[in-house]
């Protein structure tokens, strides 16, 4: 599949960003040097951040003490519960966070519309697997217990994410699937669901696509480490068994991404589990492109479907 125009055109502006800069390959850099560039280049690349009713800063207990996250609500009427989204930002389990993440989780609130609580879960290689996945579940079951106190509506709960969250999510709603709490949906943007990196489209996709082998490698380095964990279930969903009682899925998948056949493989053994699921192909766009559809303007009515899907799951018009 052929890059579409927009992609070919962001890839050129941000390797120019990067150029003018001197600034080497993301998995050149030392991680904590990684994170702040990826910071820089989200937060100053003017992406639209609608309007909420209110957002908070709170923590949230875990079992490894207390984790950071923010509470997004939207504007409008507010007579009502609104459904509760657990939010994951994505960055291979390195980069990212709440912040660099903020613009998607509002989309999804406005969207929806939602509540979106965004996890700030625990990232590598400070702290390695499977740090981010026990923090992805001690969250959930947290805004579960508080979803009304939130505002929300404990009936109406679900998980999403992108990239690695979108593998959070996944990997979350499996867990839950046996140990509660219930999960209306699960919205897995992009997700990374094989840290073994064995599916072909890994190879179709290696280099010239935005998210190149090598960066990939550099994550599961740093997540991973010599654990040879890579395989586990708490890493790599897509490698383990469907259980009942899974949620309803949304999946969106970029057609130029080396993650495309994870997500395509995961959504067909959803199907066969006879798990609700809604599979969306973005043709022609890059990995994660739905976070950058303001540097990819052709991918923002690529999202109509999956927003449609989503209020469809929550009973909303």
């Amino acid at each position: 599949m052929s890059l579409h125009p927009d992609c070919t055109a962001y890839m050129r502006k941000s390797g120019e960003w990067a150029a003018a800069r001197g600034l080497p390959a993301f998995w050149e850099m030392p991680h904590a040097r990684a994170r702040e560039v990826y910071r820089e280049f989200i937060t100053t690349s003017g992406r639209p951040m609608p309007e909420m009713a209110g957002v908070e800063d709170i923590r949230i207990p875990t079992r490894a003490g207390d984790c950071p996250a923010r509470l997004l609500k939207p504007a409008g009427d507010a007579s009502s519960l609104l459904p509760v989204i657990v939010y994951y930002f994505s960055g291979g389990y390195v980069i990212g966070g709440i912040d660099e993440s903020e613009h998607e989780a509002r989309r999804l609130a406005a969207r929806t519309p939602a509540i979106v609580v965004s996890i700030g879960y625990r990232v590598a290689p400070a702290h390695r697997f499977p740090a981010a996945a026990e923090d992805a579940y001690d969250a959930l079951r947290w805004v579960a217990d508080n979803a009304q106190r939130l505002g929300g509506d404990p009936n109406r709960l679900a998980v999403a994410g992108c990239s690695a969250g979108g593998g959070l999510s996944a990997i979350v709603s499996t867990i839950a699937a046996t140990h509660g709490p219930r999960l209306r949906l699960a919205i897995l943007h992009c997700p990374w669901l094989d840290l073994t990196l064995s599916q072909p489209s890994i190879a179709r996709y290696a280099s010239g696509y935005d998210l190149d082998r090598e960066f990939l490698d550099w994550f599961v380095a740093a997540y991973i480490g010599d654990s040879g964990k890579a395989g586990d279930p708490l890493a790599s969903p897509l490698l383990h068994p469907i259980p009942a009682g899974m949620p309803a899925m949304v999946i969106l998948a970029a057609g130029c991404d080396p993650l495309f056949d994870e997500a395509r493989l995961y959504a067909d053994r959803l199907h066969a589990a006879r798990v609700p699921t809604t599979f969306v192909e973005a043709p022609g766009m890059v990995h994660a492109f739905n976070e950058i559809t303001h540097l990819i303007p052709a991918g923002a009515r690529l999202l109509d479907p999956v927003h449609t899907a989503i209020r469809s799951a929550f009973g909303a018009p």
